[in-house]
């Protein structure tokens, strides 16, 4: 018997009529969704969704994306859980897979978003790094010899 994909089963044998085996190609939908994984796919999926304005605002193609991202998401926390334990894991696998990831995000709208870091008068003058400096403006201070 020739080796299947690991998402894929045979029909069974009798209901081909002698013809090759079929193959079911299987879904999310498929899985019991009871899981810690398909959890973790599910919620990802709906907060990517969430973050673009709504699943109902999306298409088909972006609904797509957002669970390649999702799934990718999901197998990169998986091998992270496991290096953290001590398990051998691909750094190059796990490389290509954040970069997936990355790219289907970047793909439906993930932007980096500049954050002000400048701090405000009162934090700055408060840090200690503010020092007085002599100027025109600044008062003179007579010294007697």
């Amino acid at each position: 018997m020739s080796e299947l994909a690991p998402d894929t089963r045979e029909m069974p044998a009798g209901s081909t009529n002698g013809a090759a085996p079929k193959v079911r190609l299987l879904t999310l939908a498929d899985l019991d969704g009871r899981t810690r994984a398909a959890q973790t796919v599910s919620k990802t999926m709906s907060a990517i969704a969430t973050d673009l304005g709504g699943s109902e605002h999306l298409s088909t193609g972006e609904h797509q994306i957002i669970k390649r991202a999702a799934l990718t998401g999901a197998m990169l926390e998986d091998m992270a859980a496991r290096w953290l334990m001590g398990e051998a894991v691909d750094p190059a696998l796990y490389a290509t897979l954040s970069n997936a990831e990355r790219r289907l995000l970047e793909t439906v709208g993930l932007k980096r978003r500049a954050r002000d870091v400048t701090p405000t008068l009162r934090e700055y003058l408060t840090s200690g790094l503010a020092k007085p400096v002599a100027g025109p403006c600044s008062p003179q201070v007579e010294t007697q010899e």
